[in-house]
């Protein structure tokens, strides 16, 4: 009943205020999986470094979308910030640990921790950048898509004018115009599982509250569809996706969910437990925070 009024509220806040984004990127996490710790393979060239994502070596199969291009902008952010982390300070940093920074002072110094923070960051001739999930998705969206991505701003400011990115409204985008393919994952204890089993049946379509439905091409369930599921995202090296009715947006590369903690700190000094850094990477199937998922892909150039 709580998650029903907070959930009701998250979309009142979106349909009034027009900042889908305010209550988005919210981590519950059910159960943790060591995936979501940074994988720190050494690069064998620089003995120091750490490699949280390998670049893509793969040739693009996207018609109207470029997905190494996404994936290597994203990889670049994320090894930059684990290699700042180690024994310095990132540009990058979580929006939700910014308003914890802006209000926290250190043995009665009047200048803030994020302010502290932003000076030392400066002196390394960096301006600090906010992530939080759906800005981080943007990221890789807008390295794939090239020039094609002001014709979907357009799109969105026709649709929602000053409303921030959200991850339905980014997929309704996808599917309604540039031919790009939803599915639906759900589990049995998914909360709205029966309203969308239903709507899927009826019209093969999801449905977001006082928003546009997204058109699905199918429908799997997390408890019996296991097999199918990882052969879809084997198709696919690159995935726009959000959970619960937008609660968090990510992507996908393969079988790997991708996403930003808007708590993450861009410092390991800025965070007493290091499990959930600004970035994180999970098998999809052994991600827990959520029980439904829309993932949204580009049209193949051949069939696989």
């Amino acid at each position: 009943m709580i998650r029903t009024i907070k959930f009701r509220i998250m979309l009142t806040l979106v349909a009034v205020v027009g900042s889908a984004t305010l209550s988005a990127c919210q981590t519950h996490t059910k159960e943790e999986s060591n995936t979501k710790k940074a994988d720190q393979s050494i690069d064998p060239q620089h003995k120091d470094s750490i490699i949280f994502s390998k670049p893509s070596v793969l040739k693009n199969n996207y018609i109207g979308f470029d997905a190494p291009k996404a994936i290597n902008a994203i990889a670049a952010i994320e090894n930059e910030y684990f290699n700042d982390i180690q024994d310095s300070y990132s540009r990058y940093y979580g929006t939700v640990w910014r308003q914890q920074a802006e209000v926290t002072y250190i043995d009665g110094h009047a200048t803030s921790t994020f302010e502290k923070y932003r000076e030392l960051v400066s002196k390394k001739g960096y301006k600090v950048d906010s992530m939080h999930c759906t800005i981080y998705a943007i990221e890789a969206l807008k390295a794939g898509l090239g020039n094609t991505f002001a014709e979907v701003e357009n799109h969105h400011k026709r649709i929602w004018r000053d409303r921030e990115h959200a991850g339905w409204s980014i997929a309704h985008i996808l599917t309604t115009y540039y031919n790009w393919s939803a599915y639906l994952i759900i589990s049995k204890e998914s909360k709205e599982y029966t309203v969308a089993s239903k709507n899927f049946k009826k019209s093969k379509k999801y449905d977001v509250w006082k928003q546009p439905d997204i058109a699905l091409e199918a429908m799997f369930i997390l408890e019996n569809d296991q097999v199918r599921i990882n052969s879809l995202l084997a198709k696919h090296e690159f995935g726009w996706g959000f959970s619960d009715q937008g609660w968090h947006t990510w992507i996908t590369r393969f079988d790997m969910l991708k996403e930003c903690n808007w708590s993450g700190a861009p410092s390991r000094e800025y965070q007493e437990s290091w499990d959930k850094p600004l970035f994180l990477k999970t098998k999809f199937l052994e991600f827990y925070d959520y029980n439904s998922h829309i993932v949204v892909f580009p049209p193949l150039a051949s069939s696989e």
